[in-house]
Protein backbone atom coordinates (compact mmCIF):
# COMPACT_ATOMS: atom_id res chain seq x y z
CA UNK A 1 0.00 0.00 0.00
CA UNK A 2 2.88 1.92 0.78
CA UNK A 3 4.72 1.54 -2.55
CA UNK A 4 0.99 2.26 -4.62
CA UNK A 5 0.90 5.49 -2.42
CA UNK A 6 4.15 7.00 -3.57
CA UNK A 7 3.72 5.62 -7.13
CA UNK A 8 -0.10 7.95 -6.61
CA UNK A 9 2.32 10.94 -5.35
CA UNK A 10 5.13 10.94 -8.29
CA UNK A 11 1.92 10.83 -11.02
CA UNK A 12 0.20 13.32 -8.65
CA UNK A 13 3.09 15.58 -9.48
CA UNK A 14 4.42 14.92 -12.89
CA UNK A 15 0.59 15.56 -13.82
CA UNK A 16 -0.03 18.95 -12.48
CA UNK A 17 2.88 20.07 -13.99
CA UNK A 18 1.39 19.71 -17.59
CA UNK A 19 -2.21 19.84 -16.12
CA UNK A 20 -2.80 22.46 -18.99
CA UNK A 21 -1.51 20.45 -22.33
CA UNK A 22 -3.85 17.69 -20.34
CA UNK A 23 -6.78 19.74 -20.04
CA UNK A 24 -6.59 20.46 -23.80
CA UNK A 25 -5.90 16.48 -24.56
CA UNK A 26 -8.93 16.30 -22.25
CA UNK A 27 -11.00 18.51 -24.33
CA UNK A 28 -9.97 16.92 -27.49
CA UNK A 29 -10.99 13.23 -26.55
CA UNK A 30 -14.36 14.82 -25.58
CA UNK A 31 -15.34 16.03 -29.06
CA UNK A 32 -15.70 12.38 -29.84
CA UNK A 33 -13.33 10.40 -28.88
CA UNK A 34 -13.30 8.06 -25.92
CA UNK A 35 -15.58 8.87 -22.78
CA UNK A 36 -14.64 9.09 -18.87
CA UNK A 37 -11.16 10.48 -17.37
CA UNK A 38 -8.45 9.73 -19.82
CA UNK A 39 -10.09 7.16 -21.57
CA UNK A 40 -7.42 4.89 -20.56
CA UNK A 41 -6.71 2.19 -18.86
CA UNK A 42 -7.33 2.92 -15.27
CA UNK A 43 -11.40 4.51 -16.86
CA UNK A 44 -12.20 1.19 -17.91
CA UNK A 45 -10.85 -0.16 -14.30
CA UNK A 46 -13.50 2.06 -12.95
CA UNK A 47 -16.11 0.24 -14.81
CA UNK A 48 -18.16 -2.32 -13.14
CA UNK A 49 -18.02 -4.40 -16.33
CA UNK A 50 -14.67 -4.66 -16.55
CA UNK A 51 -14.00 -5.26 -12.95
CA UNK A 52 -16.44 -8.25 -13.05
CA UNK A 53 -14.33 -9.77 -15.70
CA UNK A 54 -11.32 -9.39 -14.45
CA UNK A 55 -12.43 -10.56 -11.45
CA UNK A 56 -11.11 -7.99 -9.15
CA UNK A 57 -10.88 -8.29 -5.74
CA UNK A 58 -12.97 -5.70 -3.57
CA UNK A 59 -9.25 -4.37 -2.30
CA UNK A 60 -7.55 -4.49 -5.92
CA UNK A 61 -11.68 -2.02 -6.81
CA UNK A 62 -10.86 0.09 -3.72
CA UNK A 63 -6.99 0.33 -5.15
CA UNK A 64 -8.36 1.38 -8.39
CA UNK A 65 -10.92 3.92 -7.20
CA UNK A 66 -8.11 5.75 -5.16
CA UNK A 67 -5.76 6.08 -8.36
CA UNK A 68 -8.57 7.21 -10.19
CA UNK A 69 -9.66 10.01 -7.56
CA UNK A 70 -5.95 11.27 -7.45
CA UNK A 71 -6.02 11.68 -11.39
CA UNK A 72 -9.03 13.67 -11.11
CA UNK A 73 -8.14 15.71 -8.68
CA UNK A 74 -4.29 16.55 -10.17
CA UNK A 75 -6.33 16.62 -13.61
CA UNK A 76 -9.51 18.41 -12.93
CA UNK A 77 -10.60 22.16 -12.80
CA UNK A 78 -8.42 23.04 -15.12
CA UNK A 79 -10.89 23.17 -18.84
CA UNK A 80 -10.33 25.79 -21.31
CA UNK A 81 -6.90 25.86 -20.96
CA UNK A 82 -4.99 25.97 -23.87
CA UNK A 83 -1.35 26.28 -25.55
CA UNK A 84 1.64 24.61 -27.92
CA UNK A 85 2.72 21.30 -26.28
CA UNK A 86 6.46 22.13 -26.03
CA UNK A 87 9.01 19.09 -25.85
CA UNK A 88 9.15 19.85 -22.07
CA UNK A 89 5.29 19.07 -21.80
CA UNK A 90 4.72 16.15 -24.16
CA UNK A 91 7.49 14.79 -21.66
CA UNK A 92 6.43 14.67 -18.45
CA UNK A 93 2.49 13.41 -19.98
CA UNK A 94 4.70 10.45 -21.01
CA UNK A 95 6.31 10.53 -17.22
CA UNK A 96 2.48 10.61 -16.39
CA UNK A 97 1.36 7.95 -18.57
CA UNK A 98 4.04 5.55 -17.45
CA UNK A 99 3.60 6.27 -13.51
CA UNK A 100 -0.14 5.47 -14.15
CA UNK A 101 1.09 2.32 -16.47
CA UNK A 102 3.29 1.21 -12.90
CA UNK A 103 0.46 1.90 -11.03
CA UNK A 104 -2.01 -0.56 -12.36
CA UNK A 105 0.49 -3.59 -12.73
CA UNK A 106 1.04 -2.61 -9.06
CA UNK A 107 -2.63 -3.36 -8.52
CA UNK A 108 -3.26 -6.01 -10.91
CA UNK A 109 -2.43 -9.67 -11.42
CA UNK A 110 -0.63 -10.10 -15.05
CA UNK A 111 -3.66 -12.42 -16.47
CA UNK A 112 -5.71 -9.33 -15.45
CA UNK A 113 -3.09 -6.90 -16.76
CA UNK A 114 -3.21 -8.60 -20.28
CA UNK A 115 -7.06 -8.83 -20.32
CA UNK A 116 -7.50 -5.20 -19.57
CA UNK A 117 -4.87 -4.48 -22.38
CA UNK A 118 -7.21 -6.92 -24.66
CA UNK A 119 -9.75 -4.72 -23.48
CA UNK A 120 -8.23 -1.17 -24.42
CA UNK A 121 -7.57 -2.05 -28.09
CA UNK A 122 -10.94 -3.69 -28.63
CA UNK A 123 -12.74 -0.45 -27.37
CA UNK A 124 -10.05 1.79 -29.10
CA UNK A 125 -10.55 -0.26 -32.59
CA UNK A 126 -8.97 1.46 -35.55
CA UNK A 127 -7.49 4.53 -33.61
CA UNK A 128 -4.98 1.81 -31.59
CA UNK A 129 -3.34 1.16 -35.02
CA UNK A 130 -1.57 5.25 -35.11
CA UNK A 131 0.23 3.85 -31.62
CA UNK A 132 3.81 3.24 -32.19
CA UNK A 133 3.78 -0.16 -30.11
CA UNK A 134 0.69 -1.84 -31.70
CA UNK A 135 2.34 -0.83 -35.18
CA UNK A 136 5.47 -2.61 -34.67
CA UNK A 137 3.69 -5.77 -33.39
CA UNK A 138 1.93 -5.76 -36.67
CA UNK A 139 4.55 -4.59 -38.68
CA UNK A 140 3.01 -2.02 -40.38
CA UNK A 141 4.70 -0.23 -43.34
CA UNK A 142 5.50 3.05 -43.82
CA UNK A 143 2.89 3.03 -46.52
CA UNK A 144 0.04 1.84 -44.34
CA UNK A 145 1.40 4.16 -41.31
CA UNK A 146 0.65 6.91 -44.25
CA UNK A 147 -2.88 5.30 -45.21
CA UNK A 148 -3.64 4.98 -41.71
CA UNK A 149 -2.80 8.96 -40.76
CA UNK A 150 -4.87 9.75 -43.75
CA UNK A 151 -7.99 7.88 -42.76
CA UNK A 152 -7.77 9.23 -39.53
CA UNK A 153 -7.26 13.13 -40.41
CA UNK A 154 -9.89 12.55 -42.91
CA UNK A 155 -11.87 10.83 -39.75
CA UNK A 156 -11.12 14.12 -37.60
CA UNK A 157 -12.16 16.33 -40.14
CA UNK A 158 -15.42 15.09 -40.80
CA UNK A 159 -16.10 15.09 -37.07
CA UNK A 160 -15.57 18.59 -36.69
CA UNK A 161 -17.72 19.11 -39.75
CA UNK A 162 -20.37 17.99 -38.05
CA UNK A 163 -20.04 19.64 -34.56
CA UNK A 164 -19.52 18.00 -31.18
CA UNK A 165 -20.77 20.55 -28.94
CA UNK A 166 -24.53 20.96 -27.12
CA UNK A 167 -26.79 17.36 -26.15
CA UNK A 168 -27.00 15.64 -29.32
CA UNK A 169 -30.05 13.52 -30.21
CA UNK A 170 -30.43 10.07 -30.53
CA UNK A 171 -30.37 10.33 -34.57
CA UNK A 172 -27.27 12.39 -34.47
CA UNK A 173 -25.58 10.11 -32.17
CA UNK A 174 -26.98 7.20 -34.95
CA UNK A 175 -25.02 9.10 -37.43
CA UNK A 176 -21.86 9.49 -35.01
CA UNK A 177 -21.66 5.78 -34.66
CA UNK A 178 -22.59 5.34 -38.22
CA UNK A 179 -19.38 7.17 -39.17
CA UNK A 180 -17.32 5.76 -36.46
CA UNK A 181 -17.88 2.25 -37.62
CA UNK A 182 -17.12 3.20 -41.19
CA UNK A 183 -14.07 5.00 -40.10
CA UNK A 184 -12.86 1.72 -38.41
CA UNK A 185 -13.65 -0.69 -41.18
CA UNK A 186 -11.53 1.40 -43.61
CA UNK A 187 -8.42 1.56 -40.65
CA UNK A 188 -8.85 -2.04 -40.93
CA UNK A 189 -8.86 -2.65 -44.49
CA UNK A 190 -5.36 -1.40 -44.28
CA UNK A 191 -3.99 -4.43 -42.66
CA UNK A 192 -2.81 -7.49 -44.65
CA UNK A 193 -4.76 -10.86 -43.30
CA UNK A 194 -1.52 -11.76 -41.87
CA UNK A 195 -1.59 -8.52 -39.53
CA UNK A 196 -5.48 -9.25 -39.12
CA UNK A 197 -4.75 -12.09 -37.24
CA UNK A 198 -2.41 -10.66 -35.02
CA UNK A 199 -4.76 -8.08 -34.19
CA UNK A 200 -7.05 -10.67 -33.01
CA UNK A 201 -4.28 -12.25 -31.20
CA UNK A 202 -3.82 -8.74 -29.48
CA UNK A 203 -7.26 -8.43 -28.94
CA UNK A 204 -8.29 -11.62 -27.37
CA UNK A 205 -11.50 -12.45 -26.90
CA UNK A 206 -14.89 -10.25 -27.55
CA UNK A 207 -15.80 -8.32 -24.57
CA UNK A 208 -19.09 -8.54 -24.03
CA UNK A 209 -19.75 -5.93 -21.18
CA UNK A 210 -21.25 -2.72 -21.40
CA UNK A 211 -18.88 0.60 -21.01
CA UNK A 212 -20.76 3.88 -19.71
CA UNK A 213 -19.37 6.68 -21.91
CA UNK A 214 -20.51 10.07 -20.30
CA UNK A 215 -21.45 12.77 -22.87
CA UNK A 216 -21.93 16.19 -22.72
CA UNK A 217 -25.23 17.70 -21.08
CA UNK A 218 -24.55 14.96 -18.19
CA UNK A 219 -26.02 12.16 -19.98
CA UNK A 220 -24.28 8.81 -20.00
CA UNK A 221 -24.57 6.53 -22.80
CA UNK A 222 -23.75 2.49 -23.00
CA UNK A 223 -21.64 1.29 -25.76
CA UNK A 224 -19.57 -1.34 -26.88
CA UNK A 225 -18.45 -0.35 -29.80
CA UNK A 226 -14.97 0.83 -30.80
CA UNK A 227 -13.92 4.31 -31.38
CA UNK A 228 -11.48 4.82 -34.56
Amino acid sequence: MKKLGRIILVLAVVAMASSAALAQERQQRQRGQRGGFGGGTVSLLTQKSVQDELKLSSEQVTKIKELSDKQRESFGGQRGQRGQRDEETRKKMEEARKATEKAVAEILKPNQLKRVKQISLQQQGGRALSNPEIAAALKLSNEQKDKIKSIQEETRTARGQRGQRGQRSEEELKKQQEARKAANEKLMNVLTSEQKTKWKELTGEPFKGEISRRQFGGRNRPSGDSKP
